[in-house]
């Protein structure tokens, strides 16, 4: 690592308690490569060392902001490597999540990750083409990537997350399902890592779609982390039943509040 440039964060001294416990839990979680006998790390663009001569920061002081590409396992990275997460995350600007947690020796440091589109990309066979396409643009801001009466690919974020064809149109393989069984008879059309959820179930209700479980968090309030995120099970105009689902991790249960 050359010399960091003047004003350039390059040295980061974090208190301790136990140092091989610290190393232990920055290295599960956030991949640090470390030497527990010394107490020093190596990180992106970072070096630094534990020591036991500083009291461990909590909530007050400069705040040392770490990033990860994923949310909800990077919260379970810290509870399983004995830490703890502070409240529940939160957006900002539409473009990040912001989560407050503790290292086992009781500095409180921050969590940022990007928000991540949703990513299914099933294709379902529907009465009207253009009004379905429309209805899901609508809920989730996709955008049309075909359009027309037969055939539509949806995208989020530039990558296809919803096919849609015609049941009456054969085209080379075929009427897609059968007429007569039920419109998807146990298939959930599931659209995770959504991270304006609350606005999804917002325009949900102007669409007037009908709801076939409300908002919940999965799992249950007191029970446990899981994924925690939040759902809501809803049907779109030909029946299908669509359930929207925030980031793993977005409903987070901290220490104390049956999440543990």
């Amino acid at each position: 690592m050359t010399h960091p440039s003047p004003g350039e964060l390059g040295y980061l001294q974090l208190p301790a308690l136990d140092l091989a416990r610290s190393a232990s839990f920055y290295e599960a979680v956030f991949g640090w490569s470390t030497d527990p006998e010394r107490g020093g790390f190596t990180a992106p663009g970072l070096i630094g060392q534990w020591t036991t001569d500083r009291r461990p920061a909590g909530g007050a002081g400069p705040l040392v902001w770490l990033c990860t590409d994923d949310l909800g396992p990077t919260l379970h990275r810290v509870a399983t490597a004995g830490g703890r997460v502070y409240g529940g995350p939160r957006l900002e600007g539409g473009e990040r999540w912001l989560a407050e947690v503790e290292d086992p020796a009781g500095n409180r440091i921050g969590i940022v990750a990007p928000v991540r589109p949703p990513r299914p990309q099933p294709m379902v066979a529907v009465s009207d083409v253009e009004a379905s396409s429309r209805w899901y643009q609508r809920l989730l801001g996709l955008t049309s990537d075909h359009g027309g009466p037969e055939y539509e690919r949806l995208l989020a974020g530039g990558e296809l997350v919803r096919q849609l064809h015609h049941r009456d149109v054969e085209h080379h393989h075929g009427r897609i399902g059968d007429p007569g069984a039920p419109v998807g008879n146990g298939v959930l059309l599931w659209f995770g890592e959504v991270a304006d959820f609350d606005a999804v179930v917002e325009r949900a209700g102007q669409l007037g779609a009908p709801v076939v479980r409300p908002p919940h968090r999965n799992p249950p309030a007191g029970t446990g982390n899981g994924p925690g995120h939040r759902e809501v099970w809803i049907a779109d105009p030909d029946g299908y039943t669509v359930v929207v689902a925030s980031p793993d991790g977005e409903a987070w249960e901290p220490a104390g509040a049956g999440g543990g």
